[in-house]
């Protein structure tokens, strides 16, 4: 029987209130964790289960607990809200700039657009981001293998906000398809991008004064990651997943040039994640605050990817 929480998140009394050390690790969890549905708090009682079977302190689990994160992921079996869909129609308002990198001589380079989000199907809490309540956030990306990070990958449209249809023709040679237009083909033939509540725990380098308090950060990182390796395509907020040990993209933002410039690696969230192509996976990161502020220009695109 799973207890954590002090109530049952599996078997056959599901919410019988329990008493003992098996609820201790609910006692650290952010408030915003232990309101997720049991479900999703299951995933964390077969984390400590397993934890505590590879010899993992008991305390040092339940500490572990305090760096959970509410997140929304894909289901395995692709139930979930329909939170969006994939791929065109490009709809921004007349006023509203396509986004595009601009390079010194005036050549402009348009961004794909992946998913346009419902932000009024993501309940409040269910992430830990301040997205706006309304409304629709456009999440682009050029699915480019290069150094470079892709600035500027989100729009909001306001909820009410007259749109039209863009006429968008990327140039560009996406990794892992023939063309731009492979790719919106194949995310238009995807069904709605449907997500559940879900938890998410480190999987990337810490800083180093938590890391520091973490004896057994290592251990716990890869019990979680062998855990939800199968855990869906696409995230929204939470923790970023360690692809191939490339580090925290978060973190990494803010050593990235222009966007990066005053922040620091803790000012940086991730927006979503997208395992959209071959051996590879596409991050959106922003600043806490700028998304605050609702400055969807701040975002950064990263695409790790291992050919």
């Amino acid at each position: 029987m799973n207890t954590l929480g002090g109530k049952v998140v599996g078997g056959d009394a599901v919410g019988e209130e329990v008493d003992g050390p098996a609820a201790a690790g609910a006692q650290v969890l952010p408030a915003a964790v232990r309101g997720l549905p049991h479900a999703a708090l299951g995933w964390l009682d077969r984390f400590r289960e397993q934890a505590l079977d590879e010899g993992v302190p008991e305390d040092d689990v339940d500490r572990w607990f305090a760096l959970a994160r509410p997140a929304m992921r894909s289901a395995p079996d692709g139930g979930g809200t329909v939170v969006g869909r994939l791929g065109s129609p490009v709809l921004l308002p007349p006023d509203a700039p396509t986004p595009a990198t601009v390079y010194g001589s005036g050549l402009r380079t348009e961004h794909q657009l992946v998913v346009t989000l419902d932000l009024a199907a993501i309940a409040p809490g269910a992430t830990d981001l301040p997205l706006p309540r309304d409304g629709h956030l456009l999440l682009f990306a050029n699915l480019e293998l290069e150094d470079d990070l892709l600035e500027g990958g989100a729009v909001h449209v306001p909820a009410g906000a007259p749109v039209e249809e863009r006429d968008v023709e990327p140039d560009y040679e996406p990794y892992g398809y023939d063309s731009p237009q492979a790719v919106d083909e194949e995310l238009r033939r995807s069904p709605d991008l449907r997500l559940v509540p879900s938890v998410s725990l480190p999987a990337c380098s810490l800083d180093p004064e938590i890391e520091a308090a973490h004896p057994f950060a290592e251990t716990l990182q890869e019990i979680w990651a062998e855990l939800t390796e199968d855990s869906g395509e696409w995230q929204l907020g939470g923790h970023a997943d360690n692809f191939d040990d490339y580090g925290d993209p978060a973190r990494r933002s803010a050593s990235h040039g222009p966007s990066g410039a005053g922040t620091r690696p803790e000012d940086w969230v991730l927006l979503a994640q997208w395992y959209g192509v071959p051996m590879g996976v596409v991050y959106w990161t922003i600043p806490r605050q700028d998304l605050e502020s609702c400055r969807f220009d701040r975002v950064l695109v990263q695409l790790y990817a291992n050919p």
